[in-house]
């Protein structure tokens, strides 16, 4: 009796694949790169990202959605996850997404969409960042000494805030915000194609909403960080930065909850 190979099958094997490509990366790119042992193989977004994608195919259950042409495309690309590059298996994802993104199909619109938002967090986003970072630490510096402005005698000097005691931060690529801009934006996506294929006006809302709770937690963590050197070894190293995630994390699950709340008469 043949195996009967299904258009969900072929792309179950291409979400895998990215699957481990990112485990790759995590583990043992990153890994050798900061000499430590990673101890999260996924962080919160990518996880959600990935588990919503398998959600998705599994929506295409034995429908026949690919031509022989199109799954040959979908198999060669998936033959590049074999090198051990993430830029490699990112091209692979971006032309994987851009195939779907102009299909009338809901579900492969919404594969295309989750690929290329996995694609740009591992990747694409980075070079964004590496490009507006001046601008954007110039932007999170002026917010944090505002916010600083009405606790005391603080004053900045480009990128470093001075507080009255003469304890100095300087503000780093690794403190910004963008980082956790990115998370968000990646778990809000998940969120909403494990749940339904569609966007609706409320889920723009929720996605800005979503990036400033992520700048005002951010913004509110360095300027404890500028109180002290005890604050900032405890927000920059110690149990702080846990407080700080598990914040942001429920904040993001917080408001996508609350607007589902309020769609829940419209998509009844």
């Amino acid at each position: 009796m043949g195996v009967n190979v299904r258009d969900r099958h072929v792309m179950y094997a291409f979400a895998g694949c990215i699957a481990l490509a990112t485990l790759w990366r995590r583990i043992v790119l990153e890994g050798l790169a900061s000499g430590q042992i990673v101890r999260s193989p996924f962080c919160a977004g990518e996880a959600l990202a990935l588990f919503a994608l398998f959600v998705v195919i599994t929506r295409m259950k034995n429908d026949a959605l690919f031509t022989r042409i199109e799954l040959f495309i979908i198999a060669a690309l998936g033959a590049a996850f074999v090198l051990p590059s993430m830029k490699v298996a990112c091209v692979a994802m971006t032309a994987t997404a851009l195939m779907f993104l102009t299909r009338s199909d809901a579900r492969l619109t919404s594969i295309g969409q989750l690929l290329l938002a996995l694609m740009s967090f591992q990747y694409f986003a980075r070079l964004i960042f590496a490009l507006i970072a001046p601008y954007a630490l110039w932007l999170e510096t002026i917010a944090v000494t505002t916010l600083l402005s009405g606790l005391g005698d603080f004053s900045r000097d480009g990128f470093d805030i001075v507080g009255p005691n003469g304890h100095t931060i300087y503000i780093e690529l690794p403190c910004s915000a963008f980082h956790n801009i990115s998370v968000a934006v990646i778990i809000w996506l998940g969120l909403i194609k494990i749940e339904r294929l569609h966007f609706v006006r409320s889920d723009w809302w929720a996605l800005a909403a979503m990036i400033g709770v992520t700048i005002l937690v951010n913004t509110i963590r360095i300027s404890l960080m500028a109180q002290s050197l005890t604050m900032h070894q405890y927000w920059h190293n110690g149990a702080g930065v846990t407080i700080v995630t598990v914040v942001m994390l429920v904040s993001v699950l917080a408001i996508s909850l609350l607007s589902r709340a309020g769609l829940a008469p419209k998509l009844a």
